[in-house]
């Protein structure tokens, strides 16, 4: 059987292997799935993906306080281009994780996805991906399908090579992880990563004075064409006046060769969680995180700043701290070099992710949408992209064109509003489609990145004539809210703020057949839900919870708003048929 004919040969093993693995126990036979897929993996054409998905649903739940997945996981050991590397982390709430007597962790935990790469008679662990689960108690989070994450782990292609030693995860969520090996050409070859300085926790007094994390010298690889930074930093804590290091901004910077380089500062906004609503103070905003997300990734290109083969110092400093305690704050941090061979490329253009319409879970804020379609594109070509042809619409439909105009740097990426498209067939196949053409009036010379589909979840139908109902909070927390009704085009069909506490407000909606948007906003990002954990401290300031929702010209409820949603909510919905 050649392997020439991919398909047929991955037939061919499948028959093969057919009576041995309904006797094997599921995590052998998941192992045998691996490595059969590994060898299989010499077929592949570009464009073809490799999965290993060496943790499952039924992997046992990690025993023990804070524990993880730990497995030897054997990646291709080929050295096969991959255009593009993708881990997918999917948590599920489920009585058989062992955390806590809940079936999502009741508390939001960090953890790290760690991998232990041999070097000579020891190792050296790297951190691949940094995540802090939701406060789980009670929350609803994807049902049975769980909710899924995932990260571009294409830098660390020289790492996911052969077999490694894994930790990942924690015993809070049941955990399915997943890495996709995409075949074909990257943007530029990746010849090496390094640890500048290794993940760890560290003091805030410690990073300030300089006892820690100190100057370094780096060796730069003499073939190397280009370089980058990247930091990934997340503080915790409750020190200080300001609750450092969770809820304070500071300023980080990287200094090469003794002169500031990359100034930054660590801050996250919590408000528009897709996951929501959760436990505990889930909506405020932190220092690099928030409960159920990854923790932010600060990426420098270094290239400009230095020359291939050069011995370089790289130290890195935070603002120094107030006399005030804020000093026993902490950060974990990593702090990474990558080294690149030149652009593959001259003229490319990647479609990288659909925002709207579109059915993930991280897009579930903004989503379901038929207005002005969101996409991110990226320059993944040597030469500076000026002009872009975007063809987009329904799948198996007549395509609407947007000529692009900018100016994207190589790797750089934007976000792309597109005009409203011809939604007619809807009903019938939900299915988004978007094809690049033509980066720089120029043929793409990669074509394995410019297609991408999305589907399309369906907005909620209303009638012409509703009443929107809104019930205020108490404690003068009703003059932080605000609600405006849209029509596609930005035209203010309703809108209304100054609220009163503790006051039922009925609006009466009268619209045509077409396509809107609701958004009703807290400037405290807190939504309007009782301040539950004042119980203790301060039971005057707990409040009562809001409403929010639609109701028929009867009486009857339409749509219910759920009152704890931090920042805003927004509904895209149509009147009239669909299309």
């Amino acid at each position: 059987m050649s392997k020439d004919h991919p398909i047929e040969y991955l037939n061919y093993f499948l028959k093969l292997v057919f009576n041995i693995i309904k006797t094997m126990k599921f995590q052998n036979m998941i192992m045998l799935l691996i490595l059969l897929s590994i060898g299989f993996s010499q077929s592949l054409q570009d464009g073809d993906t490799l999965v290993v998905h060496p943790i499952t649903w039924e992997t046992p739940s990690p025993e023990g306080w804070g524990a993880q997945y730990k497995q030897i996981i054997q990646f291709p050991d080929a050295n096969e281009p991959w255009a593009k590397i993708i881990m997918m982390q999917t948590l599920k709430c489920d009585s058989a994780t062992n955390g806590d007597k809940y079936p999502c962790g009741e508390w939001d935990y960090i953890w790290n996805t760690f991998v232990d790469v041999p070097r000579g008679d020891s190792t050296e662990t790297f951190s691949i991906g940094s995540f802090v689960t939701p406060y789980g108690k009670r929350l609803i989070m994807g049902g049975d399908d769980g909710w899924e994450w995932t990260y571009d782990m294409t830098d660390y292609a020289p790492l996911l090579k052969g077999e490694r030693f894994v930790t990942v995860g924690n015993n809070q969520e049941l955990l399915d992880l997943k890495f996709l090996f995409i075949k074909g050409t990257p943007a530029r070859d990746i010849l090496k990563v390094e640890n500048i300085y290794p993940y760890g926790h560290h003091k805030y007094g410690g990073l300030s004075d300089n006892e820690i994390l100190k100057e370094t010298k780096l060796q730069l690889l003499p073939e190397a064409k280009g370089f980058k930074m990247k930091a990934v930093i997340s503080g915790h804590g409750h020190f200080g006046p300001r609750n450092c290091c969770e809820w304070d901004s500071k300023t980080h910077t990287y200094y090469i060769n003794g002169y500031e380089l990359f100034r930054w500062n660590v801050w996250k906004d919590c408000g528009n969680n897709p996951i929501y609503p959760q436990g505990g103070t889930w909506p405020f905003d932190r220092a690099g995180w928030c409960p159920g997300t990854k923790v932010d990734e600060y990426e420098f290109e270094l290239t400009p700043f230095v020359k291939a083969g050069d011995s370089i110092t790289i130290d890195y400093g935070i603002e120094p701290y107030s006399g005030n305690g804020e000093k026993d704050g902490e950060f974990r941090m990593a702090h990474q070099l990558f080294s690149y061979g030149s652009p593959n490329f001259k003229n490319d253009a990647e479609i990288v992710d659909i925002i709207a319409p579109s059915s993930q879970g991280q897009y579930s804020r903004v989503n379901p949408s038929l207005g002005s379609p969101r996409i991110l594109i990226k320059n993944t070509g040597e030469y500076d992209l000026l002009s872009l042809e975007i063809l987009y619409g329904l799948k198996s439909r007549k395509k609407s064109i947007y000529k692009w105009r900018g100016n994207l740097s190589f790797m750089e990426s934007e976000e792309v509003y597109l005009p409203i498209p011809n939604w007619h067939g809807l009903s019938k196949k939900p299915v988004f489609e978007v094809a690049l053409k033509n980066p720089n009036g120029i043929k793409d010379e990669n074509p394995f990145n410019d297609k991408l589909t999305s589907n399309i979840p369906l907005p909620k139908i209303l009638p012409r004539e509703f009443t929107l109902q809104i019930k205020t909070n108490t404690v003068d927390r009703a003059r932080e809210n605000s609600f405006t009704l849209f029509e596609l085009d930005g035209s203010v069909l309703y809108s209304e703020c100054d609220f009163s506490d503790s006051t039922e407000y009925n609006f009466p909606i009268k619209l045509k057949n077409g396509d809107y948007q609701f958004l009703f906003k807290d400037d405290m990002e807190d939504g309007i839900s009782r301040h539950w954990w004042y119980r203790n401290s301060a039971p005057e300031k707990i409040g009562i919870n809001g409403e929010v929702r639609f109701l028929s010209l009867d009486g009857d409820t339409l749509h219910q708003f759920n009152p704890d949603f931090g920042q805003e909510l927004l509904l895209n919905f149509r009147v009239g048929r669909l299309p």
